[in-house]
């Protein structure tokens, strides 16, 4: 049995860690910090307020996952538990921690293939550098499952941003736009990355745990649309995943009211495969 483990985080500028950076006084407000980070890290014609910043100056405000499983010789994957969570319901540490403790392990002590959008760059880095900031041990993403999750072009670690751009020979496309081309909904709710800071400033955590979450649902259909276009998951077989996947949102539905836009949205996808009439040449 192969696992599968598609992620996504959601973060923050640390004020405190950047008061240290900055020789700052502990009083210092954050708008000020956050201007002095904007100002030392945007590029031109960026703008310094919402500038985004290097990796090791954010920490993690939430969490969201998918968890599938298929037979080791293909046929399709089976969806077995989606979640979000944030700092709103747990402590940083909390949210890491249980994170990497939550990744399968299977017979052979082997770790589930990750699967990100972007995350070469961001998600998985920042795992590591909280891991150093808090003091947490997280052998299971150095090694410990038998995987090599910092090989840029390993198969154990799948950006889907950095492979379906060539590793960066072509532009590197967004997540709405990889969406766009296969009809996938994104962006449910009208949050964006964008407004993250805005929203935990202003205490709405559970909306920013609902965003990731549908970002990594939206990662999860652009995979399965990827493997069945290069040849690793048949038609057959991605219309069976995608059943699972919509089975899997339909019993959180109660429990996530937004994933029911989510479902009339893949369910009105396009066929990846259109059927031709009989007799069609």
């Amino acid at each position: 049995m192969t696992a599968l483990v598609v992620f996504d985080i959601e973060a923050v500028p640390d004020f405190e860690m950047a008061r240290r950076l900055l020789a700052r006084a502990d009083d210092t407000p954050d708008a000020d910090i956050r201007r002095m980070l904007g100002e030392r890290y945007s590029r031109a014609g960026e703008d310094p307020a919402t500038a985004f910043l290097k990796a090791p100056i954010y920490r993690i405000i939430s969490i969201a996952a998918l968890y599938a499983k298929r037979d080791d010789g293909g046929g399709p994957w089976t969806v077995t538990q989606i979640g979000s969570r944030s700092v709103g319901e747990k402590t940083e540490a909390e949210l890491l921690l249980g994170f990497v403790k939550s990744l399968p392990v299977d017979s052979r002590g082997a770790g589930p293939i990750l699967v990100t959008f972007g995350g070469n760059g961001f998600d998985l880095p920042l795992l590591r550098y909280r891991a150093f900031a808090l003091g947490v041990p997280v052998p299971g993403l150095h090694g410990g499952g038998h995987r090599n999750y910092w090989h840029r072009f390993g198969s154990d670690h799948i950006d889907l941003c950095d492979v379906l751009s060539g590793y960066g020979g072509s532009t590197k496309p967004s997540l709405a736009e990889m969406a766009a081309l296969a009809n996938i909904p994104v962006k449910i709710g009208g949050v964006d990355g964008s407004q993250v800071e805005a929203y935990v400033e202003a205490g709405r955590l559970t909306e920013v745990a609902d965003y990731c979450l549908t970002d990594v649902l939206a990662t999860y259909c652009v995979y399965l649309r990827y493997e069945m276009v290069r040849g690793d998951l048949r038609p057959a077989h991605f219309d069976a995943s995608m059943d699972s996947l919509r089975a899997m949102i339909q019993k959180h539905i109660e429990q996530w009211p937004l994933l029911s836009a989510f479902l009339e949205g893949v369910a009105t996808s396009v066929d990846p495969l259109p059927r031709r009439p009989r007799g069609a040449n």
